[in-house]
């Protein structure tokens, strides 16, 4: 039996609730929104829902171009007794995953798995983006997505595979040329431009005037809160520069100290060198060339008087262990 076949068995007959990871990327966005809607063309009942908030650029603008609606696990209320919870480009257990009790569990996504889980359901595959993955239980199923479905999942491919630039698996490629004649253009390309504000110069200017490379490894501190989306985009701007191969950015916030990290080098995986470094500090993960962390509030005052030079001896003694 198909992956998608043995999912739809296990939600049939049950309100299904699916989410996305705290603070959902547009791939999160896209996949659990596309999820929610195949669920419904089977006449199931589907609620997409997240904690933390929308990114204010990318993930709004998505919302309101592909007509998506998320819930905030505020909103929800106690869930019925036979609920089903489906999380979206994350795993149970994941500090960045709210926990949320149902009857049955399932997990759809493209993250290595660092703890195992007893979920009823497990689809996790190492491809470019978990968006990949949904877009093919509508082709395993002999379902079309709506336009609006289409364009979300094409962009959430393509903000996860930088473009179709990296990571990318047969299963993206073949993915592409399924939504290939089904997405709306313009739509896509009203989310696709002006995915920055004036404002967001203050933060690229901030993080060049802090950057400081040891080696190939750039470190930047952002002197302000900003989006996940936001300091992602500066992580990728600092790894084009030829001196960096490692780039990490991070800036304090109300949640903790959020980091994004990116390398080019195959030999380190960025999943476990955030994760190796925040150890005992918060939670960190991801995929080889790209991963991000929280060091938590609490720990805060842990780092010191020269709490950068901390993050840094944090990170440089990591890189070692890998």
């Amino acid at each position: 039996m198909k992956k998608a076949e043995q999912l739809l068995k296990l939600c049939q007959g049950r309100p299904v609730y699916v989410q996305t990871h705290n603070y959902p990327d547009p791939d999160a966005l896209a996949s659990g929104h596309g999820l929610c809607m195949l669920l419904q063309q089977k006449g199931v009942q589907a609620t997409l829902c997240y904690d933390g908030e929308l990114d204010k650029r990318a993930c709004k603008k998505m919302t309101q171009s592909f007509k998506i609606c998320a819930v905030p696990l505020a909103d929800l209320g106690q869930l019925p007794s036979d609920a089903m919870v489906i999380c979206v480009d994350s795993q149970r257990g994941n500090g960045n995953v709210t926990p949320l009790k149902g009857a049955v569990s399932a997990c759809v996504d493209h993250h290595p798995t660092f703890a195992a889980t007893q979920d009823d359901f497990q689809d996790i595959r190492c491809v470019g983006a978990c968006s990949s993955l949904v877009a093919e239980y509508f082709q395993q199923l002999g379902l079309m997505p709506d336009r609006d479905t289409a364009s979300a999942l094409l962009y959430g491919m393509q903000v996860d595979t930088h473009r179709f630039s990296r990571g990318v698996s047969e299963l993206d490629i073949a993915m592409l040329g399924f939504l290939n004649d089904l997405y709306d253009d313009d739509a896509l390309r009203q989310v696709t431009s002006n995915t920055m504000a004036f404002e967001d110069l203050k933060a690229y200017a901030n993080a060049i005037e802090n950057l400081k490379v040891y080696g190939v490894a750039g470190f930047a501190q952002i002197d302000f809160a900003c989006s996940n989306d936001l300091i992602a985009m500066i992580s990728d701007f600092f790894l084009g520069l030829d001196e960096i191969e490692l780039s990490v950015v991070y800036c304090c916030r109300e949640d903790g100290v959020k980091f994004s990290v990116r390398s080019k080098r195959k030999e380190i995986h960025a999943g476990d060198w955030v994760r190796s470094a925040l150890e005992d500090w918060g939670v960190g993960g991801g995929h080889s060339y790209m991963a991000g962390g929280v060091l938590s509030p609490c720990n805060i005052p842990r780092l010191g008087p020269y709490p950068d030079e901390t993050i840094r001896d944090l990170f440089l003694a990591a890189l070692k262990k890998i």
